[in-house]
């Protein structure tokens, strides 16, 4: 069977826990090799998984034999990267969010029309046990009409999993980082809840602000590091989004939906990934062991070697852009945002 040749741009955190294992364990790919601007970064990988050190990212870019690249840099240099990467013909599969601005998500939809490759948000919230099923039931009709949600996405903080462990992680700075939790966390509850809604976000109010969080010179950092939200969607169904750097018990990433005919509760329980509860007290309990794999790999690999369509396409990862930037103008302004276009 061919295989996908991939290369990743970044070796921080997330490629250590997820994406140099995954890459090496996915039947569909095989490692090109690795770019970090701290060369033994991606030394260390290449000796662990395989492939080559690159020198220079534009020379993994300009590699024939490479088809796809996988983008971990910092924030800022997402949309420069998967621009230069699509207009090399590649397969691009970014860590989120697709840009710091809207203007840099702009230019990626403009190079993937052109590209022979596709670009591809790496929005893993997709790929779960929990939402796949979730999406069939709503899908089914099985839960009748979605008429409110309720979701969280709290962890500690980004200095507690950053590659060097400290508050100089660039997701603490403004210019590297953007929005704080708004586009680090907030983008992946956006992007699911339209998903599996099947319809865009449409309203937004929100309060947001920098509660505990500092940055390595011992002041307040200069990005969010709390917001809660309301958002209402075209058909009317509501609720809130609460987001956090400060919850200092762990790991919460919990969705509940409210629907006609019961309750779908994602990642709501440690022991299982999806409770249905339907109206009149019946309980069924989904996937009560932990998933191998994130699937977001294996999603993006086999589309280009079966020639498939971007899993998660830049459009849509651009509706999620939107609405995370008026989560921000509804905090910033104190007034309620209504998105408009592109709908």
């Amino acid at each position: 069977m061919k295989k996908a040749r991939i290369g990743i741009i970044g070796c921080g955190q997330i490629v250590r826990i997820r994406h140099a294992h995954e890459l090496a364990g996915c039947a569909w790919a095989e490692t090109a090799g690795y770019y970090d601007f701290v060369s033994e970064r991606a030394q260390s990988f290449v000796e662990q998984f395989g492939g080559k050190v690159y020198r220079e990212y534009q020379e993994m870019l300009q590699d024939p034999s490479v088809d796809g690249v996988v983008i971990c840099t910092a924030n800022d240099a997402h949309a420069k990267m998967s621009v230069e990467a699509l207009q090399a013909g590649k397969y691009v599969l970014c860590e989120k969010p697709m840009a710091s601005d809207l203007e840099g998500a702009q230019a990626i939809l403009e190079a993937g029309r052109e590209s022979k490759g596709f670009f591809m948000a790496a929005h893993n919230q997709r790929f779960t046990m929990a939402h796949r099923k979730a999406k069939e039931l709503l899908e089914s009709g099985a839960m009748g009409r979605v008429l409110s949600f309720r979701c969280t996405l709290a962890h500690p903080g980004p200095e507690r999993f950053s590659v060097n462990r400290t508050n100089s992680c660039w997701y603490l700075n403004k210019a590297a980082s953007g929005l704080g939790c708004i586009s680090d966390l907030g983008i992946h509850k956006c992007d699911i809840l339209m998903h599996l809604l099947g319809e865009p976000i449409s309203r937004v109010a929100a309060t947001a602000g920098t509660r505990d969080k500092r940055d390595e010179t011992g002041e307040l950092a200069k990005v969010y590091d709390n917001a809660v939200c309301v958002l209402e969607t075209p058909s009317g169904v509501m609720g809130t989004l609460n987001l956090s750097y400060t919850n200092y018990a762990g790991m919460e990433n919990t969705t509940v939906y409210y629907c006609e005919k019961g309750v779908l509760r994602c990642h709501y329980y440690p022991d299982c990934a999806l409770e249905v509860v339907m109206d009149g007290a019946e309980t069924v309990r989904y996937f009560d062991v932990p998933q191998p794999n994130s699937g977001v790999m294996e999603a993006f690999a086999r589309a280009i070697v079966e020639g498939r369509p971007s899993p998660v396409p830049a459009e849509e990862a651009y509706r999620a852009m939107r609405a995370v930037f008026a989560i921000e103008q509804s905090a910033r302004t104190g007034e309620m945002v209504t998105l408009k276009g592109m709908l």
